[in-house]
């Protein structure tokens, strides 16, 4: 449901990010529907423009589950939280809604996204996170909950964060760790905001990881480190363990160093190519060492 950004060329390169900020991403991506930017034979019109709700200018106090009722306040809320008590940098952007998967999918192609991959995309995930912008399918998240659409908010959120702090880039970086921390974030969003504690949902992903290796042979730790590892899974169980492993893997991570340190990761992402380097410099140890002790708890986790 939510990958984060990867905006990556068809052979796997590395393609960095432009910075956006506010609304220009989206009345650029507007401008491109209106022009006719589409796969397949759809061509844009007035109704595939994206519904604008910026970010909060300042982020309010968090709010109860009664007190959700639009993704304005939505918005509020977990950036509320993110900000206040997490200590994620302030954001400022805006939510893009497109009304349907081929509008998201036309606005991906705008933001530069290979059109093989901006269609696979579209037609399996609510959203995609990036430099100032949340660009997702709106029909997708009407289906869903008011609680369920703020975990997702939350969760793509944290990846504007993650170029927040890279300084608009996305720099060469674990896969892991990206998609980890937004669903650790989320889990803490959700747990401030009341809608399930944080612990519950290690719980869940421990069993949902456990049953999942009674069926088939877990995904590697190796091959959560790249974001094609990911898109190239052969279906969307094998998918949702993976965000289930990242998430253990960061909350492993940061129970044991701490939120400022891997937010200092993202940093050092905005400056270095070197993710090893990063790594080792942001949380005082080797990654190989991290794998191997994350390797073993998980062992320990699913007996």
């Amino acid at each position: 449901m939510i990958p984060g950004t990867k905006k990556e060329e068809a052979g796997g390169q590395r393609r960095e990010n432009r910075p956006v900020r506010d609304r220009k991403v989206c009345r650029i991506l507007a401008r491109l529907l209106l022009a006719g930017v589409s796969l397949a034979s759809s061509c844009a019109s007035t109704t595939s423009q994206p519904r604008l709700v910026p970010f909060p200018e300042a982020a309010g106090t968090a709010r109860p589950e009664g007190d959700i009722t639009g993704y304005a306040s939505a918005l509020d809320a977990v950036l509320s939280v993110t900000e206040h008590q997490l200590g994620l940098p302030r954001l400022r952007g805006s939510l893009c809604l497109y009304p349907d998967h081929t509008s998201l999918e036309a606005g991906l192609l705008g933001e530069g996204y290979d059109a093989l991959y901006a269609r696979q995309m579209a037609d399996t995930l609510d959203g995609v996170g990036g430099p100032g912008a949340v660009l997702a399918n709106e029909e997708a998240l009407l289906r869903l909950s008011w609680p369920a659409r703020t975990s997702f908010l939350a969760h793509e959120l944290a990846h504007v964060a993650e170029y927040e702090l890279a300084g608009g880039r996305r720099g060469n970086l674990d896969q892991w760790l990206r998609e980890g921390l937004a669903e650790w974030v989320a889990s803490r969003v959700m747990d401030a905001l009341g809608f399930g504690s944080h612990e519950d949902r290690r719980r869940a992903a421990v069993l949902h990881v456990r049953g999942a290796s009674r069926s088939w042979r877990l995904p590697t730790f190796d091959k959560l480190l790249t974001a094609r590892a990911w898109r190239e899974l052969p279906d969307t169980q094998a998918r949702t363990v993976m965000y289930d492993e990242a998430f253990l893997a960061a909350d492993l991570l940061i129970g044991k160093h701490s939120l400022a340190a891997a937010l200092d990761y993202f940093r050092l992402v905005g400056g270095s190519d070197d993710h090893l380097a990063n790594f080792s410099q942001a949380f005082g140890e080797e990654r190989s060492s991290f794998q191997e002790e994350f390797t073993a708890y998980l062992a320990r986790l699913l007996e």
